[in-house]
């Protein structure tokens, strides 16, 4: 039995959805369905969080413009019945309506095919589940006969709450689903993986999902990243998000004109007093004058020509940059921090520039190269006269990020790729690229605020164990290993929520920007800092051979703009 009586569904059903969603600021309808079972009893026992999550959930999509339906504890057939008045309420709504299912609770796989467990279930064997659970197909056929555009399936399920012996057991988490076209499906955790509960009042996904609903402006795919990455970082990376989409058109919980520029990552905790930053003001959405013919969604790569660089479309947004006076890592050229916003979308490469990349421009403009790098060894370093970016010293394939390029090279790059496609590529400023390396984190490091973990090795190629037999004299290594003791394949490194791999790590990388000693008098709107004698430019994101205290995201070093040195180089940006 359900441990409260469920509501009666049919008319007064889909008269609630209605009503609310025709308040709703967002153009179509936009209806959903929340289940949280915890309830279960027997063998199976109880689930503390999912009727709190399914109201946090709810609260969230409400503000989004949703009419919503919360069903809490429900048995199979208060389970069912729900179902099929939610898909008669998105048949009745109209085509061009969005359906919304969230269901937090237990769920297992059987044979490759996913059940959700209804509260009271008696489950003792593999065949109990199938008689006495919901299957996962059976939801998503009641949604897909509705026709209407756009379905998004969220099942924060598969806790860590074990089922009984011989049924969880026997395979683990849920399988993978294919989304139908037209839909996205969400899932808290990795297939065959175990979601947790979470020790609080809420699962940590659920936590993170109606976060990243009530204020992010980000599309359908790239929010989900987001809360992908947020789980992974609250779990220390044993909970691991993923989903499978299939959609044709673009979907914003919450749309460019609800109060803020279309795409806004989260902004940064207000400041300490001691940072002394007043709050900028929002920045005005988009006019239709200003909008922006995109090649590619938010996250989304894409290309310019068939050869060329991969890319991604970085939203607007804001965030504090640097580091806060009040950080126990705080360097003095990292302040005073700066909030800054970001006025429209850019593109930037998703990794460095590689090699093959930089020889196809050396050879297409015969261009000649010079010879001599400086390299870093943990000590004072010294100069190679023999190094070039072919050989650099050390083994590298041609999906390494190229080296032993200058400032100037970099430049030479962008204007010859400039010509190629036709399109304004150009070094980011230092600005843009702290902000596209948080991707809208406010953290210290790419891997959490532990400066010595064991994931460490995960998010960026930085000094770890195999850097450590490498260069014994640098100190405070990893405690982990990821096998490249210099630089690593563009393509092994790990992507941040903005699909940006290597932001933090790998390789030092250029900007457009002089190099100033603090951030006093620094712009806040995103654009190169720069004056006509300049004798340093920045440089950020710090290599391979940098240990934690130097690989955080506020970190900068600068050289001089004809150096080249094998942990530097560089990935361009492109303007709309």
């Amino acid at each position: 039995m359900a441990k409260h009586p469920l509501r009666i569904f049919s008319l007064f059903f889909l008269t609630t959805l209605l009503v609310a969603a025709a308040h709703s600021a967002v153009a179509e309808t936009r209806l959903a369905l929340v289940i949280g079972n915890g309830n279960y009893g027997g063998g199976i026992g109880q689930l503390a969080n999912p009727p709190s999550d399914a109201r946090l959930v709810t609260a969230a999509l409400q503000s989004a413009g949703f009419g919503v339906t919360t069903v809490i504890d429900a048995d199979q057939k208060a389970m069912k019945r729900a179902f099929a008045d939610f898909g008669q309420a998105l048949a009745e709504a109209g085509q061009d309506t969005v359906g919304l299912f969230y269901y937090a609770g237990h769920g297992v796989q059987v044979d490759g095919i996913n059940y959700l467990i209804p509260s009271g279930a008696e489950i003792h064997s593999k065949v109990d589940v199938e008689v006495e659970a919901v299957d996962t197909n059976w939801v998503l056929k009641q949604m897909a006969f509705a026709g209407n555009r756009m379905n998004i399936i969220i099942l924060d399920a598969c806790r860590n709450n074990p089922l009984p012996v011989g049924t969880r057991s026997l395979e683990n988490g849920l399988a993978r689903m294919d989304a139908p076209t037209g839909s996205f499906i969400a899932y808290s955790t990795a297939p065959g993986a175990v979601a947790l509960d979470g020790a609080g009042t809420n699962s940590p996904y659920s936590q993170a999902l109606a976060a990243a609903i009530e204020n992010q402006r980000l599309p359908l795919e790239l929010l989900f990243r987001q809360v992908r990455v947020e789980v992974m970082n609250q779990t220390s990376n044993k909970q691991v998000p993923w989903d499978s989409s299939s959609l044709t058109g673009e979907f914003f919980f919450k749309t460019p004109g609800d109060g803020a520029v279309a795409a806004t990552p989260p902004a940064p905790p207000a400041p300490t007093q001691s940072a002394a930053i007043q709050p900028a003001p929002a920045p005005e959405p988009l006019t239709r004058s200003q909008t922006l013919a995109l090649p590619a969604p938010p996250g989304q790569p894409f290309t310019d020509c068939a050869d060329c660089p991969e890319m991604v479309v970085v939203p607007p947004g804001r965030f504090a940059f640097g580091s806060s006076a009040a950080d126990d890592n705080h360097r003095a050229n990292e302040g005073p921090q700066v909030e800054v916003t970001i006025p429209l979308p850019f593109a930037l490469m998703t990794t460095e520039v590689t090699r093959d990349d930089y020889a196809a421009f050396v050879l297409q403009t015969r261009r000649e190269t010079e010879k001599g790098c400086f390299v870093p060894d943990g000590g004072e370093g010294h100069r190679d006269e023999n190094a070039d970016f072919m050989k650099p010293g050390f083994d590298q394939g041609g999906r390494h990020p190229a080296v032993c390029i200058s400032w100037t090279d970099a430049q030479d790059y962008a204007a010859w790729l400039s010509q190629k496609t036709g399109q304004r590529y150009r070094l980011p400023t230092e600005q843009e690229f702290e902000y596209a390396a948080r991707a809208g984190r406010n953290g210290t490091w790419p891997w959490g605020e532990e400066p010595f973990a064991k994931n460490g090795c995960r998010a960026a190629n930085v000094f770890d164990q195999s850097g450590k037999a490498k260069y014994p004299l640098v100190e405070d290594a990893l405690p982990c290993d990821d096998g490249f003791a210099q630089t690593a394949p563009v393509d092994a490194l790990a992507a941040n929520a903005f699909g940006l791999k290597g932001m933090i790590g790998n390789v030092w990388e250029w900007v457009e920007d002089c190099y100033h000693p603090t951030y006093e008098g620094a712009p806040n709107d995103g654009s190169a800092w720069t004056e006509d004698a300049c004798t340093e430019r920045s440089i950020r994101g710090s290599a391979y051979l940098n240990n934690p205290w130097q690989s955080r995201f506020a970190m900068r070093d600068r050289i001089g703009p004809n150096s080249r040195e094998v942990d530097v180089g560089f990935r361009l940006a492109r303007d709309f």
